[in-house]
């Protein structure tokens, strides 16, 4: 097969090389230029004194620091109330895993802190002492924690207060009957509702009514109502009936009795009896409790939440629906009967037994209490509510009670029963599946409901069926037993267990009869709950307890309605309480065992759940209560507190510091040597609420200047006392403190500009800036006496320390007259640039005489402020001297010159000359385009009052040797020279648009004046020019394409716009007056082509004075010979951008013939063979590709070669090196991207390959000397890439056959080693895919199968359901 394409290093010609070698060096070259360049900027900056350091900005950013603090990293500064109380928790729940892993728990008695259950040892020590007294049997509770035991042997225990103190009664009824004289055993006892009569039910159906008012007398005896043992009694007071009262009573025959017991006065009691039922076996009842009232003096007597031992009610007297018809609910065998007792005995409702409760299992129900001001009545109805419990099954159900109750039939009855009682909420007290059984159930409130079970708990829902609290009561009350017939045709009974009569609740108290014992038990309010807690020494749970009570998340408060609490009293109720158990909260924990005495991080803990809670409550203030602040200041905590107080007032949390909280927080962090965060706190604080003589002296003490600003200009809007302070401690302790200097000119600065120091506040008024301006003057310019200014020994060696002996040497010479004021030659020379920063600040539009300053009359020189402040500044510069502080002087002198330059201040001629001088010779970068600015100013003002420049020429060459475009263009336009002027312009680097405005300006399509000026930015001498008149405009005009080859060789882009814009059609003109200098003519064509495309393209901005916008404006266009001029002179001048420029579209309309033409004129290769490629000759383009490559491995070859080993390890052969890689790489990756594109339309594609081939391999061969190490390794590189490429597109046999047959008769030991590692590599490659295809399908498989068996399952269980 033909290789005439293939190259190798024999076929690389020397000039090739030698092309290559230059090309590579000045890419080289230019990249270390730019690397210098950069380090040179850098090393300029850093040899820049440090005068020159942005003072103002460094102290801005202290002060932002200083201001934020601590803010950012605290996370105290929650946004939300949630966001409070979760923090608080979690610091509780630190705190319980340091402290309470063994704590035991609370006892029975205390229950948890929710209840309190408690043996009643009077009565049980007087049942137990009674020995006829039996077995206890019933018990019941009454108003005034009245309470009441029944035994079988007939005596009745009654507790209750007489005269401030609990007594036991020992009652003992006898029923006389026939003549026979019995003490009935006790099985039932009511109390009234007022607590004075209690109602006994006796085991031989008798009743007794006894008057316990004061001493126990029997009122009335009732017998032969009942046959069987009365197992059920309810009392209820007719509404204003003058003490009647409705009795229900129930026997265990079944047998109900409505009784009314109307007194008469002198203890006799008249009793009506009439029957309710005979089989309707009551068990229990429960009368629906009056309507109360709640009174604010009640409430706020009350912390707990309880008003009083039953409900907290005081009767109402307001007519009420239900009072007044005396509803009561009956607890049957198998419903829940309600009752209405007025104007006739009905029921109104009937509760049935649900369908899934067993027949065994007997309901318990309790009332919900009624208050005044939450009654809900509609159309005269009122609704109740009440809890049924069957089992574990918990129901709340609204009642309907009328007015008015008419004579129905008795279907229309039934319907109005089943329409009168709703179920409004309902669920189980057995989630768990643990057999249950309620024994007994109450409403503690409106909102919380108890609930007895046979499992001796408690649990306390809310109303819609939340567990809240879950009680241990130990023992179980006494069982009783009532027989019930079976449901089988044969007659058996079966007796069932309750405890209506063991089980008494009234309010928030319960009665609990035990065989041995009777206990009474009290559900805790808030008060109570926290205090059980703290006395277990769980004081996780106590604070907990006031988390809860203070967030209005812990439910009602047994027997109070939220209505009655007010939740901020509660609240403030619930943070005193906390305060008052700080310290002993604090004494307990650090002194609890295992605690390490000395465990900063404990006390940490135990600070920041104090401060969690305070934020907690809302009232992060009472951090500052006499008992919390002295607790903590007296403990182990006093560090810790003091610290953690520091974030709530960063965050400002806490906006006041009472003077002894101040003095604690200073003296500790001024022993930390910490004053800064004293500093900060005072900025966060309320000034109003300091004690300002205090916080003075101390932030005049620790230096706290920031601080002592913002008291005095927010409290007494002091702001000149400031200065003094901030002044005076700069030249204290340390002469020249940077920090203070730059601290007071920062606060003048800010003042100045009308903004708070150092927050920023709101904005100060005018008034204030004006006469602070006049203050702060008067401050700088008074006289002051030179020892002032004093310096310790250490500090005389300073930098400023010698420039100020320099001044003062130089006062000393001149006479009194001449010496600035000290104090502003001080900040001139301590802080040179935020000096003048501020000097202009304060002079800007603002000028007074020295008098007014001073507020001095007859002064012998009344000079302008401005005017003292030159004369200063030109004296500090001068005693910096010209050498050693040369940015200071620049700065002070340029500072100088910009007002001078305004006129506003004057100067001899010989300073003047100097101040030229400097601003010309100053080799500062940071400053150029001020220095530049004072001296056009200067040159201005002369020019301005007709001052004969004399100087001219030493002026120009100042301008000229500073580069100062704007100042050399000023005094050309002041002599009329305007094409000299816009030559200076065109050279303007920092001005891009100012000889292009001058332009516009003198041919008058642009504005005179300063304002388009600024617009333009075309700097202050074309401010300065005017337009010129018809005669001139035309000279000037004809003049411009004489000038444009100087135009263009200081910026093609200055000559492009300017040709542009004036002669739009006349480009040829333009290009022949270039045509001296081929590379002016490259760079105008560049900037014209490049803004006519962007044109095109849409791009351009319509506020910039660009060369797109003037294009767009003209319809300039491009003709096809200044393209192709464009075309030849890239080649000429830079062949490396021609390929790119090429492959853009900018080029179509360009003939491809000519352009080729062009690039082998100039030796543009890679551009050619593109042209070659695109023409459809791919062998030749190949075949330069392949040249490209073999020169590039030539020249790293001769690296090696011809110069030394030691020289090939240095930089710049590093450098080439690495340029020729990059040049061979590219050559090489260009011909095989081209072989990829035309394998398909070409015959010889293999043979194109194998050029590729065969040049790399052919290179590698001839260098077998070990010196071509390198180079070697990167032909090894490229000859691997060029296989893989190769493999699948040659054939592998045909590759192999021809490998032989070229080199068969050469050692190709290393090529045979690459084939066995690139073909091995595939084998494996193609293993591992099949390997990889098998196990994807497999999962896929896998997948698919488990899917439907998924489906499957589904659609088997959904047919379940259906069936």
């Amino acid at each position: 097969m033909p290789l005439s394409l293939s190259r190798s290093i024999g076929d690389a010609s020397d000039a090739a090389v030698r092309v290559l070698v230059r090309r590579v060096s000045r890419r080289a070259e230019a990249s270390a230029a730019d690397e210098d360049d950069e380090d040179d900027a850098s090393a300029d900056d850093a040899n820049e004194d440090e005068s020159e350091e942005d003072g103002l900005a460094i102290a801005a950013m202290r002060e932002a620091r200083l201001l934020a603090g601590e803010r950012g990293k605290s996370e105290v500064g929650t946004s939300t109330a949630d966001d409070a109380r979760d923090e608080a928790r979690r610091a509780l729940r630190a705190l319980r895993a340091r402290t309470e892993k063994n704590r035991t728990v609370g006892t029975a008695a205390s229950a948890g802190g929710v209840v309190d259950l408690v043996n009643v040892e009077r009565v049980t020590n007087a049942m137990m002492d009674t020995v006829d007294a039996g077995r206890a049997m019933c018990c019941a509770l009454g108003p005034g924690e009245r309470v009441a035991v029944g035994t079988e042997g007939g005596f009745i225990f009654l507790e209750r207060g007489v005269n401030d103190e609990r007594t036991v009664s020992c009652l003992k009824s006898a029923n006389t009957f026939a003549g026979i004289s019995a003490t009935p055993g006790v099985t039932s006892l009511c109390f009234d509702e007022r607590g004075e009569w209690l109602l006994v039910g006796h085991d031989d159906g008798g009743l007794t009514l006894w008057d316990i008012k004061r001493t126990p007398t029997i009122l009335k005896t009732i017998v032969g109502a009942h046959r069987t043992p009365v197992i059920a009694l309810v009392m209820l007071s007719k509404v204003e009936s003058n003490g009647v009262v409705d009795v229900i009573s129930s026997e265990e025959g079944g047998l109900v009795i409505h009784h009314t017991l109307s007194p008469l006065g002198m203890g006799v009691v008249r009793v009506k009896s009439a029957s309710l039922g005979e089989r309707t076996f009551v068990i229990a009842a429960h009368a629906l409790p009056r309507v109360g009232s709640v009174s604010v003096s009640d409430i706020n007597a009350h912390d707990n939440g309880i008003i009083s031992p039953t409900y907290g009610e005081t009767l109402s007297a307001a007519k009420n629906i239900a009072d007044a018809a005396g509803v009561a609910a009956l607890c049957t065998m198998n419903a829940v009967l309600i009752m209405r007792l007025n104007p006739r005995a009905e029921v109104i409702a009937k509760i049935v037994r649900p369908p899934n409760i067993a027949a065994t299992v007997l309901p318990v129900m309790c009332w919900s209490p009624r208050w005044a001001d939450e009654v809900t009545t509609h159309d005269n109805v009122e609704e109740c509510n009440l809890v049924v419990v069957w089992g574990a099954s918990v129901y709340v159900l609204s009642v309907d009670v009328e007015s008015i109750k008419r004579s129905p039939g008795e279907n229309e009855r039934t319907k109005r029963a089943a329409n009168t009682s709703r179920i409004l909420n309902s669920w189980s007290i057995d989630p768990e599946g643990v057999v249950a059984s309620a024994m007994a159930t109450a409403w503690l409130s409106q909102d919380l409901i108890c609930v007895l079970s046979s499992r001796n708990k408690l649990f306390v829902y809310t109303s819609h069926g939340q567990l809240i609290e879950r009680v241990a009561t130990s023992e179980p009350p006494i069982a009783r037993e009532i027989v019930q017939a079976t449901a089988s045709h044969d007659a058996v009974f079966e007796r069932l267990p309750y405890w209506h009569g063991s089980v008494a609740v009234r309010g928030v108290h319960f009665a609990m009869l035990s065989p041995s014992r009777l206990r009474r038990g009290k559900f805790f309010g808030w008060f109570e709950r926290m205090q059980a807690k703290k006395a277990e020494g769980n004081w996780v749970g106590t604070l907990n307890t006031l988390i809860e009570v203070a967030s209005d998340e812990l439910p009602l408060w047994p027997s109070l309605s939220k209505k009655y609490a007010d939740p901020e009293t509660t609240r403030e109720r619930a943070v005193q309480a906390f305060v008052d158990v700080v310290p002993q909260f604090l004494d307990e924990s650090l002194n609890k065992r295992g605690i390490d005495s000395d465990d900063a991080a404990y006390f940490e803990l135990i600070t920041s759940v104090v401060f969690g809670l305070l934020l907690a409550f809302n009232a992060l203030n009472q951090v500052y209560a006499p008992v919390v602040f002295g607790a903590f200041l007296n403990s182990k905590c006093k560090a810790a507190f003091l610290k953690g107080m520091v974030p709530h007032i960063l965050s400002d949390k806490l906006r006041s510091l009472p003077a002894e909280v101040m003095q604690a927080l200073v003296e500790h962090y001024a022993a930390l040597d910490a004053a800064n965060v004293i500093e900060q706190c005072v900025l966060h604080m309320d000034v109003e609420s300091l004690d300002l003589n205090q916080v003075a002296r101390l932030c005049k003490h620790h230096g706290m200047y920031s601080a002592l600003a913002h008291v005095f200009t927010r409290a007494l809007n002091d702001f000149i006392t400031p200065v003094e302070a901030m002044f005076q401690a700069s030249l204290e302790p340390k002469f020249g403190d940077k920090a203070r200097v730059r601290q007071v000119l920062l606060f003048i600065f800010k003042t100045i500009q009308g903004e708070q120091f150092p927050t920023n506040g709101c904005r100060l008024s005018s008034e204030i800036v004006s006469q602070f301006r006049m203050e702060v003057m008067k401050f700088l310019f008074e006289p002051v006496d030179l020892n002032v200014f004093t310096m310790s020994t250490h500090d005389s060696e300073s930098s400023l320390s010698t420039t100020w002996n320099a001044a003062m040497a130089l006062a000393v010479r001149e006479d009194d007259s001449s010496c600035p004021p000290l104090r502003l030659l001080y900040l001139l020379l301590a802080e040179p640039k935020a000096s003048t920063v501020v000097l202009t600040e304060i002079l800007k539009d603002w000028d007074a005489s020295e008098s007014e300053i001073l507020a001095i009359d007859g002064l012998p020189t009344d000079r302008m402020g401005s005017q003292v402040i030159v004369e200063a500044v030109v004296f500090a510069a001068g005693a910096c001297g010209p050498v050693n502080s040369a940015p200071t002087r620049s700065r002070l002198l340029t500072f100088a010159a910009s007002i001078v330059g305004t006129g506003r201040a004057t100067v001899t001629q010989q300073v003047e000359r100097e101040l030229l001088e400097t601003l010309a010779l100053a080799k500062t970068k940071h400053d150029v385009i001020e220095r530049e600015k004072a001296m056009v100013s200067i040159i201005g003002r002369r020019i301005d009052e007709d001052i004969t420049l004399n100087d001219e020429c030493q002026i120009l060459n100042l301008a000229r040797e500073a580069h100062f475009a704007q100042a050399e263009a000023v005094i050309y336009i002041a002599s009329g020279d305007h094409i000299n002027a816009l030559k200076a312009l065109a050279g303007d680097e920092h001005r891009r648009n100012a000889a292009v405005h001058y332009v516009d300006v003198c041919l008058g399509k642009s504005g005179p004046g300063i304002v388009h000026a600024e617009q333009m930015n075309a700097g202050p001498a074309v401010a300065r020019a005017h337009p010129l008149d018809t005669e001139s405009a035309k000279v000037f005009q004809n003049e411009l394409l004489a000038i444009m080859p100087v135009v263009a060789a200081k910026s093609a882009d200055v000559c492009a716009r300017i040709a542009i814009a004036y002669f739009p059609h006349a480009q040829a003109e333009v290009l022949n007056a270039l045509s001296s200098e081929p590379v002016l003519q490259f760079q105008y064509l560049r900037q014209v082509l490049e803004a006519v495309h962007e044109v095109k393209d849409g791009v351009g901005s319509p506020h910039d004075m660009s060369l797109v916008d003037l294009v767009s404006a003209t319809k300039s266009v491009v003709t096809t010979e200044m393209a192709e001029l464009y075309f030849r002179l890239m080649c000429q001048f830079e062949p490396q951008d021609v390929l790119k420029y090429l492959k853009s579209e900018d080029v179509k309309s360009l003939d491809e013939a000519r352009c080729l033409e062009y690039c082998r004129e100039f030796n543009v290769m890679d551009a050619t063979a593109y042209l070659l490629e695109a023409a459809g000759n791919y062998n030749e383009a190949l075949s330069i590709h392949l040249c490209n490559y073999s020169t590039g491995i030539r020249a790293m070859a001769q690296l090696f070669t011809t110069s030394g080993a030691e020289w090939t390890k240095t930089a710049p052969a590093e450098s080439l090196m690495k340029g020729f890689v990059i040049e061979t790489n590219e050559a090489l990756h260009v011909a095989v991207g081209m072989c990829r594109r035309v394998s398909s339309e070409v015959s010889n594609s293999e043979e194109m390959w194998w050029s590729c081939l065969d040049s790399v391999f052919r290179s590698l061969l001839e260098l077998t000397d070990g010196a071509y190490k390198r180079v070697r390794d990167v032909l090894d590189e490229h000859l691997e890439d060029v296989l893989r490429v190769m493999l699948g597109r040659v054939d592998n046999a045909h590759l192999l056959e021809m490998i032989i047959s070229r080199y068969g008769g050469r050692d190709i030991s290393e090529l045979r080693k690459l084939l066995t590692r690139v073909f091995g590599n595939c084998a494996l490659e193609r293993e591992f895919l099949k390997s990889e295809g098998s196990s994807v399908k497999q999962e896929a498989d896998k997948k698919v199968l488990e899917d439907f068996q998924i489906r499957r399952r589904a659609q088997r269980g959904t047919r379940r359901t259906v069936r």
